[in-house]
C-alpha cells in the first residue's frame, strides 16, 4: 500500500478480494518511498481472547525507519465492501480499539461477535480489520490487515515460502540465496517464482459445502525494472522481471520481495537482493 487517501486503501483491499487489476505508472509492484507490502498474523485466525504475533512488512527506500500504531476496527463493513470506510477515515475513534504498536507486536482478538463483522466470504470466514497508522520522518500511510475470526472449522495456518527461484537458460529453477545478492545487468530478464513448504495449501470446506484446496498466490515487488505479471500462482507460476527502466547506479542493490497469501488470510513473505553490475 502506498501513502494516500483512505479511499485508495479501500480500493486496494477490494481489488485484492475481487481480483481487479489497474495499470498505474509506475506500477504498484515498483517500490519507492514508504510502503507496506504485506502483513502477517501468526496464527492467521483467532477466537476472541486469542493472540497472534503480527508482523508488518513496511519498507522505506529513503532509508527511514517506519513505526506504526495499530487499532482493531469494529465498524461492520457496508454491503459489497470488505472494510468499512470509517475504519481508515479520520475521526473514526469510536470504532477503533488500540491493539499494539510497532512493526512487530502481539495482538489479542477483542470480544467481538462474528455476526457483526459482515457476511462470511466464500471460504466461510469473517474478518476483523487491523488498521495501522504507519509513519516515519517523511510522512505516513494507512495499512489494513483483515484478521480472520476463528470459526467452527479446522484452523487455518500461514503458507510458508520454501524458495524464491529464477529459471536458468535451460529452464531449471535455481534458488536465490537470501545472503548472496545475484549480479544483474541492464537489459536482463529474470523469470521468477516461489515454491512452498509441504502442507502450505490446505484443504477446507466452502460455505456451499464444496471441498477444495487453497490456491496460493504470490505478489511481487521490486525497486527496479518492470514485472510481466504482479501476481503468480499454480496457474501462472512465473513472472519476468525486466531490468529495462528505473534502474539504480552500478554497484547498487535492487530489493525484491515476494508476498504469499492463501485464501483465508494466511500470509508469508521473503526478501532477496539483486546487485546491479
Amino acid at each position: 500500500m502506498r501513502a494516500g487517501r483512505p479511499a485508495a486503501v479501500l480500493a486496494a483491499v477490494a481489488a485484492s478480494v475481487v481480483g481487479c487489476q489497474s495499470f498505474p505508472d509506475p506500477p504498484v509492484s515498483f517500490v519507492a518511498g514508504l510502503r507496506v507490502l504485506g502483513i502477517k498474523a501468526d496464527p492467521p485466525e483467532a477466537a476472541p481472547g486469542g493472540s497472534a504475533a503480527i508482523v508488518a512488512l513496511a519498507v522505506d527506500t529513503s532509508g527511514a525507519t517506519p513505526d506504526a500504531a495499530w487499532s482493531a476496527c469494529v465498524a461492520p463493513p457496508l454491503a459489497g465492501q470488505p472494510v468499512n470506510p470509517d475504519c481508515v477515515r479520520p475521526g473514526a475513534a469510536p470504532d477503533l480499539q488500540p491493539v499494539g504498536r510497532g512493526l512487530e507486536f502481539t495482538a489479542t482478538m477483542p470480544a467481538v461477535d462474528a455476526a457483526t463483522l459482515g457476511a462470511p466470504d466464500v471460504t466461510g470466514g469473517v474478518y476483523l480489520p487491523l488498521v495501522g497508522d504507519v509513519r516515519d520522518a517523511g510522512g505516513g500511510l494507512a495499512a489494513v490487515y483483515r484478521w480472520r475470526v476463528a470459526g467452527s472449522g479446522a484452523a487455518n495456518a500461514n503458507p510458508a515460502i520454501a524458495t524464491v527461484y529464477r529459471l536458468d537458460p535451460s529452464g531449471t529453477a535455481v534458488a536465490l540465496d537470501q545472503a548472496s545478492p545475484v549480479p544483474v545487468a541492464a537489459g536482463d530478464a529474470l523469470s521468477l517464482g516461489t515454491t512452498f513448504a509441504a502442507g502450505s495449501a490446505e484443504p477446507y470446506t466452502r460455505v456451499d459445502g464444496t471441498e477444495v484446496t487453497e490456491l496460493l498466490t504470490t505478489s511481487w515487488f521490486c525497486t527496479a525494472g518492470t514485472l510481466s505479471v504482479e501476481k503468480t500462482s499454480a496457474v501462472q507460476p512465473e513472472t519476468v522481471l525486466r531490468l529495462d527502466q528505473r534502474l539504480p547506479p552500478s554497484g547498487s542493490a535492487i530489493d525484491l520481495w515476494a508476498v504469499a497469501r492463501d485464501e483465508r488470510g494466511g500470509t508469508d513473505f521473503a526478501h532477496r537482493v539483486l546487485l546491479m553490475k
